[in-house]
């Protein structure tokens, strides 16, 4: 036995019985026998690697595949740590080398599949996790990310359906996995049926009561049965998921008791149109608080200012108070105690005067039923959500539709909602100047408020009109989102909007059909001097 061989054991028996420092005193020795030694590089980087020593382990397993570059379990240690690291492109170079070593490594397929999703990219990840499942059916991992990146990229029914049975799959596998009862939950909810999603959501925390997706999945369907306050007290674990991002505060979370001698500070949550959304709760909690701070985005602080307050709210102060409390504000039904009945929904935004009087000067030639609309959300730096989005093909009929002017509230210089000059013909165009500067939105507003009728996706456009009080009315996917509830056509959040559901999956024909009948009937009415039919009914 050679010297290197002798070495080798002895640090290896160290290694496997924790004596750390000694094997890594013995793997240095081993390597000063014999330097290209692939064993001794790669096992020396695994005890850098356990002593947080990644710059030192990363560059020794490197060394150990470039003398003996068919040693995977090198490679698969070397990709664990840049994995770690947050090397994803690294870690995925390695992982299609092992595949194409072995075309049936079904945990490489899988790591290779888990890689891509955490880069977003779900598509790519479908390939490797099917072949997983394929080499290894009882592989419950692969499946239930299988069908995580089904549900992430479907498009028609038939995606949804595989998730199905690929989320059953990795159940029946293990019945009692808390994972795969919350991948049955998010699968059943992108396919509306809430009752049974809840069931898993709960089957899910029943086994694993730490998982918070699975309490925040079970508010949503709460919810979405008309479950207001313990929808809303479940969706408070949204703040545990990964996903959830907020900034670290030495201040406490406040618990909605009143403060009246003390500040407290609001954080907008979300996207723009749900701080629209839940800005109207401010005036609540500053009528039991002394002083009350709103942090939110610049671009909508002038609108969202415009909320009567008794005067001890600032928006985006200087310098912040010195606050005994601070909230999320979708948190904030939960922690006023808010029903489903006692959400305030009055209109609660005001656009200003002087503007809404240049726009009716504005917009004075446009005759017939002026109709706002927004029919696709996205922007330069994100794509259109293809479940919300409205195919052109299926708005371009109702600039046909006579007596009906529609007028363009998409923003007007973002490139990924340019029209062709045809296209761009049917609609008015409020012009660049609305989305000019800090007040681009309190001058759509002001448009808005001279409409007659705003036709809106689930997006900051449609919540503008909501809060503005303008009648509304919303085209909503087949799973509608959770604030809509199931089955609604009037929603509790804004008196004054319509929804029409689809009636299946992905189909936009059935309530584009029903606004184009119900636009041509208010149109007729208003051309013949009628009040035309545009609130909810009821």
């Amino acid at each position: 036995m050679s010297v290197a061989q002798q070495i080798l054991i002895r640090a290896v028996g160290a290694h496997q019985s924790d004596r750390v420092e000694e094997a890594r005193r013995l793997y240095r020795l081993l390597l000063s026998v014999d330097p290209a030694h692939p064993d001794g590089l790669h096992l020396l980087g695994l005890v850098e690697k356990r002593l947080n020593r990644t710059d030192c382990a990363i560059p020794l397993m490197r060394r150990s595949l470039h003398v003996e570059p068919y040693l995977q379990g090198a490679r698969h240690n070397l990709r664990r740590t840049l994995q770690a690291g947050d090397d994803h492109v690294g870690s995925q170079r390695l992982l299609r080398q092992l595949v194409m070593l072995d075309p049936a490594d079904a945990e490489a397929l899988c790591a290779l599949g888990i890689s891509l999703m955490r880069q977003g990219q779900a598509g790519k990840a479908l390939m490797p996790l099917r072949s997983a499942t394929t080499l290894r059916p009882d592989h419950q991992d692969a499946r239930i990310l299988l069908s995580e990146a089904l549900v992430n990229t479907s498009s028609q029914a038939a995606d949804l359906n595989e998730a199905l049975s690929q989320a059953r799959y990795a159940l029946m596998l293990h019945p009692d996995h808390g994972v795969a009862n919350l991948q049955m939950a998010l699968v059943l909810e992108e396919l509306a049926r809430a009752t049974e999603a809840l069931t898993f959501a709960r089957r899910a925390l029943r086994v694993q009561p730490e998982i918070s997706d699975a309490r925040h999945i079970a508010g949503v369907n709460r919810m979405r049965l008309g479950d207001f306050v313990g929808g809303m007290a479940d969706m408070e674990a949204r703040k545990n998921n990964i996903w959830f991002r907020t900034e670290a505060s030495p201040i406490p979370v406040w618990d909605g008791r009143p403060l009246p001698d003390d500040a407290v500070i609001l954080v907008g949550e979300g996207g723009w149109g749900d701080m629209i959304q839940f800005v109207r709760f401010v005036p609540q909690v500053a009528r039991i608080c002394g002083e009350v701070a709103v942090i939110c985005p610049p671009p909508i602080r002038r609108l969202l200012s415009s909320v009567s307050t008794p005067g001890n709210v600032v928006f985006n102060p200087e310098r912040l108070p010195a606050a005994r409390g601070r909230a999320m504000f979708l948190s904030l039904p939960h922690l006023l105690g808010s029903t489903a009945d006692s959400v305030p929904n009055r209109p609660y935004l005001s656009a200003e005067p002087d503007r809404v009087r240049r726009w009716t000067e504005r917009l004075a030639g446009l005759q017939g039923l002026r109709v706002g609309i927004c029919w696709t959300n996205g922007d330069e730096h994100r794509g259109a959500d293809l479940k919300r989005s409205i195919p052109m093909d299926l708005i371009r009929p109702l600039a046909a539709i006579p007596g009906l002017r529609l007028v363009d509230l998409h923003k007007q210089d973002n490139p990924a909602k340019r029209l062709s000059d045809a296209d761009a013909a049917l609609f008015h165009q409020l012009g660049p100047d609305t989305d000019a500067g800090p007040d681009a939105f309190v001058e759509k507003a002001a448009a808005m408020q001279t409409l007659d009728l705003v036709v809106a996706i689930d997006s900051a456009v449609l919540h503008v009109a909501g809060a503005l009080g303008v009648p509304a009315w919303m085209p909503v996917p087949y799973r509608m989102d959770w604030r809509w509830m199931n089955d609604a056509e009037t929603s509790i959040w804004y008196p004054s909007l319509r929804i029409y559901r689809q009636e299946r999956q992905w189909d936009w024909s059935g309530p584009m059909a029903r606004i184009a009948r119900d636009l041509t009937r208010a149109a007729a009415a208003k051309a013949d001097g009628r009040s035309p039919n545009l609130l909810p009914a009821g």
